[in-house]
């Protein structure tokens, strides 16, 4: 284990934060007034307040890159540049598409699509006829719908013969 001469300064425990503040600047007039007449009577938190001061600039280093960087970023952008305008326009890329030997690869690729696309989509399109079961079952459908019809009518029949029943015969009474 590394032993150092200095330990490290202390700073009094209600001050310590206000110390921070103090070395950033980020303290109200009055708070700042505090702080410099204990700093002034206050060995430890004089002793804090100068370790600070030579530690928390080592602390941020500057983030700007070196010249070197500067000049490669400038002629890797200038090749690229160069490499984009002196690149193929859209027709002349759409011609190279449709040089000579193209049409004929072409056109055998999408006869074997069309191919492939009618051998398995046989069983997709093909018609699909109704089993018998099902033509009985549709020919049963309408007459089941209209159930309710029927047997309201058979309750007016009933009811045509208990008024008939109700009601006493002419000449009998």
């Amino acid at each position: 284990m590394i032993r150092h001469d200095k330990s490290p300064a202390v700073a009094c425990e209600q001050f310590e934060e206000d110390l921070v503040l103090y070395y950033y600047g980020e303290l109200a007039v009055s708070e700042r007034s505090t702080v410099t007449d204990h700093v002034q009577s206050c060995e430890p938190c004089r002793l804090y307040l100068k370790e600070m001061e030579s530690i928390l600039p080592l602390t941020v280093k500057p983030d700007e890159p070196p010249q070197a960087f500067w000049d490669d970023y400038s002629q890797e952008m200038r090749r690229k540049l160069t490499a984009a305008g002196a690149g193929e326009s859209w027709w002349q890329s759409l011609i190279s598409f449709l040089q000579p030997w193209a049409i004929p690869a072409y056109a055998t690729a999408a006869v074997a699509v069309l191919a492939i696309t009618l051998t398995i989509g046989k069983g997709f399109w093909s018609s699909k006829e109704v089993p018998q079961e099902d033509e009985a079952f549709m020919e049963i459908l309408p007459a089941a719908e209209n159930l309710d019809f029927f047997k309201t009518m058979e309750v007016l029949d009933a009811m045509d013969v208990l008024e008939e029943m109700g009601t006493p015969a002419k000449g009998s009474a």
